[in-house]
């Protein structure tokens, strides 16, 4: 079964210093700007490959050697989606190699992803989407802390890394919005609703500008865990019975922008999306939601669908 990177392993840790894959790594950090979390994920994928292989010849790779290692992986459960990331790597990285001249001939090219099945995003309703913000069933000194970050995941549609990485400096609470760093190191300025403003007043009076905003126990910025769980809570006491996370609710944001009648090209700069294309899914839900509303409510709906 292929698996991380174990203590048995026979690839010795300068296998990877001497593999191009540092390099790799570095050069997609600082040229292409990827965030910290893609970074790790790519090499973890790329370790995980060469664990697999058992040496670092790059010469020895071919086509049907990576086919092999997707064709293992899928038969062990792997999904779908999850094999075209590690495939997305690996092309990625063998393209790095070709055009370094590490290797002669790219190995990847013309290799094909998975064929995959359109994932509309799962959101909720706008009178879910209220209770979970309103609703306060943690700690009563946790209470105004996690209001603040409800109506920010909500009300301005921030992404986990987002919200996590907020300094005091970044809100401008007179000015009604955020600078927000997102993918790429790209940064946005986000409005704020009075809600958030009014919460945020209340968690961070007297703060530093270079403080982070969000902090657990013992005063320790928030992790990622430790807001879902914050999350998660809130979400579940909406009778919301999808997957609880903080994505759920920017995925709400823009459903709900986009269904009052939002701009769509508005809603990509709100959401920091890089392409129009990442943006367009919400559309799919709307228009599903359309169709279902014109089926029940107009008079001639049911017999032209009984036809």
């Amino acid at each position: 079964m292929i698996t991380g990177r174990s203590q048995g392993d026979s690839i010795k840790s300068y296998f990877y210093k001497s593999m191009p894959i540092n390099k790799f790594i570095t050069y997609i950090k600082v040229q292409r700007n990827l965030a910290d979390n893609t970074c790790q994920a790519y090499q973890r994928d790329l370790r995980q490959f060469f664990d697999h292989l058992k040496y670092d010849d790059l010469t020895k790779i071919d086509r049907n050697i990576i086919r092999n290692y997707l064709g293992i992986l899928q038969r062990q459960g792997l999904d779908k989606r999850s094999a075209a990331r590690k495939l997305s790597t690996i092309k990625a990285f063998f393209k790095y190699c070709a055009r370094e001249n590490i290797v002669s001939v790219n190995p990847a090219l013309g290799l094909r992803s998975p064929k995959l099945d359109k994932k509309l995003p799962s959101f909720l309703s706008e009178q879910q989407a209220e209770e979970a913000v309103q609703s306060n069933q943690e700690k009563p000194e946790d209470t105004v802390r996690n209001n603040a970050i409800m109506e920010l995941l909500y009300g301005s549609g921030l992404r986990s890394s987002e919200l996590l990485g907020l300094k005091a400096g970044d809100l401008d609470l007179s000015g009604g919005q955020v600078k927000v760093m997102g993918k790429g190191s790209k940064q946005r300025i986000v409005p704020l609703t009075r809600e958030s403003i009014s919460a945020l007043k209340k968690y961070i009076a007297g703060r530093e500008n270079q403080e982070i905003v969000f902090r657990g126990a013992r005063g320790m910025a928030l992790n990622r865990r430790q807001l879902q769980r914050i999350v998660q809570t809130r979400i579940r006491s909406a009778n919301y019975g999808g997957k609880a996370s903080p994505h759920v609710l920017r995925h709400s944001f823009a459903t709900h922008l986009l269904d009052r009648g939002a701009d769509l090209k508005a809603v990509k700069e709100l959401l920091g999306h890089a392409n129009l294309s990442t943006t367009q899914i919400y559309t799919h839900i709307t228009t599903d939601r359309l169709k279902k509303v014109y089926q029940q409510a107009h008079p001639r709906a049911d017999d032209e669908e009984q036809e």
